[in-house]
């Protein structure tokens, strides 16, 4: 499993159990949310595609 996978399994937790457990209670709050976590991931896929020049793919050949 590479960094990549374990960023997205924390940022799925945390879009399922932020609202649940009330951090996310008000529309302010939602808008801040959005806001952080949308640069969060955006920053780091940004570097993944461009500063390391990785994707995480692979291609099968016949």
């Amino acid at each position: 499993m590479t960094t990549f996978h374990i960023i997205h399994l924390v940022a799925g937790a945390w879009l399922i159990l932020g609202p649940l457990m009330g951090f996310l209670d008000t529309y302010d709050s939602l808008y801040w949310n959005s806001i952080i976590f949308g640069i969060v991931v955006g920053a780091y896929n940004f570097y993944y595609l461009f500063a390391k020049k990785n994707v995480d793919v692979t291609t099968e050949h016949s």
